[in-house]
């Protein structure tokens, strides 16, 4: 099986794990304010930064999906 996740859909994600992160890590407003930017600078959609963690996402995801169905097979059937 074959899934890919879009550069808008991971986009999505790391502007919520990025503001989380921003929120709850007790960091100053600077730190915030530069860790904000960061993203909306450096990995803005068509970059060069966003398009290498795309791809990773997809690779990540892909080798765990693929750990997940070698396991499945190994299983011995005696379990219910």
């Amino acid at each position: 099986m074959k899934v890919e996740f879009t550069d808008d859909e991971i986009n999505e994600a790391l502007i919520v794990l990025v503001n989380h992160m921003a929120e709850e890590a007790g960091l100053s407003d600077k730190d915030r304010a530069m860790l904000k930017r960061w993203r909306s600078n450096d990995m803005r959609l068509g970059s060069d930064d966003m398009d290498d963690l795309v791809r990773k996402a997809n690779d990540d995801f892909q080798q765990g999906l693929m750990r997940r169905q070698r396991s499945q097979i190994r299983k011995p059937d005696w379990r219910g």
